[in-house]
């Protein structure tokens, strides 16, 4: 199995501001490298439009370049085979897993999620670093009915059960995973995954050539980019950290959400704009093909007329 270097975890490191502690249990540095990871690595489709060839590689040293060395993220198959990879180098024992979206209310589509599920101490703990704002921010260990806090105040469910298509509910169980977005609210189902079948980087291939691609895909229809926001710690303690928020550019916005309030805090009317939220907010620069690359698309921005 491919792994990292000591340089390029040092340097990946550095790249989400986490210093390696001696006293850390492997569940204590887990939790912190991935609250650290989703808030630096953003959840993002933006090289489906703002690119010559609209293709993503799962090339473990084509992630790293996009991601280190180039300071940007991808949607789930790119930035849980990553940091997969990572934890992989650390010492983890995992196995990669596919994961199949509900869409809304209706049935849940094929296989076009992946998640990592991480075994520390004889306990399976589900660790997803893309899965957007409806994701798990923590390792969430692997049980029936295992509520937890995403971020405050929704919360996020694990249940082991049969689905509604299974042709054979008696036999069949499959993990799934639900959020509320607060503690009131309906619980909805937003994935299922399969945590005892190992799906193999051919598997990934295969599910990312579809997701990548296919006019129905959300990632290729929509521009978006997001990452999670911790709260303010002026003491380097780094177990005091906490997600507090998100901030989220879809489409033709940028939205914050701190808590159970979201804010609008800016709205574009032209490719122009988004491009220089992108640097204004995630740090991301494109460069002029880049820019280009995105012309003639249905996901283009094209600058409103007042007067046509």
């Amino acid at each position: 199995m491919v792994t990292y270097t000591q340089d390029q975890l040092d340097r990946y490191f550095r790249h989400i501001g986490y210093s390696p502690k001696d006293a850390e249990d492997d569940l204590g540095r887990l939790a912190m490298l991935q609250l650290r990871h989703m808030a630096r690595v953003p959840f993002e489709s933006l090289t489906l439009h703002y690119s010559q060839h609209h293709r993503l590689s799962l090339d473990l040293e084509d992630l790293f370049e996009k991601i280190v060395d180039k300071g940007r993220g991808g949607y789930c198959m790119e930035v849980n085979t990553f940091f997969g990879a990572v934890l992989r180098s650390l010492g983890y024992t995992l196995i990669n897993v596919g994961g199949r979206v509900k869409a809304g209310d209706r049935e849940y589509k094929g296989w076009n999620h992946m998640v990592n599920i991480v075994t520390i101490n004889n306990t399976r703990y589900l660790v997803d670093v893309g899965f957007g704002s409806h994701g798990s921010v923590n390792p969430v260990p692997l049980e029936h009915n295992y509520i937890f806090t995403t971020v405050s105040p929704a919360r996020g469910k694990l249940e082991y059960k049969s689905l509604s298509q299974h042709t054979d509910p008696t036999n069949q169980r499959i993990w799934v995973y639900s959020t509320q977005e607060n503690p009131s609210a309906p619980w909805k189902e937003m994935y299922c995954f399969a945590a005892d079948t190992e799906f193999f980087p051919a598997d990934f291939e295969v599910m990312n050539l579809s997701t990548m691609t296919s006019p129905q895909s959300f990632f290729v229809q929509t521009v978006m980019c997001m990452w999670l926001l911790l709260n303010d710690n002026n003491n380097d303690d780094d177990k005091q950290e906490q997600p507090i928020g998100l901030l989220i550019l879809h489409k033709d916005y940028v939205k914050r959400r701190i808590g159970d309030k979201s804010e609008i805090i800016e709205q574009f009317e032209s490719e122009e704009q988004r491009v220089k939220a992108l640097q204004k907010y995630f740090g991301i620069v494109l460069t002029r093909k880049e820019k280009e690359a995105i012309r003639g698309l249905p996901s283009e921005l094209k600058t409103r007329c007042g007067h046509c």
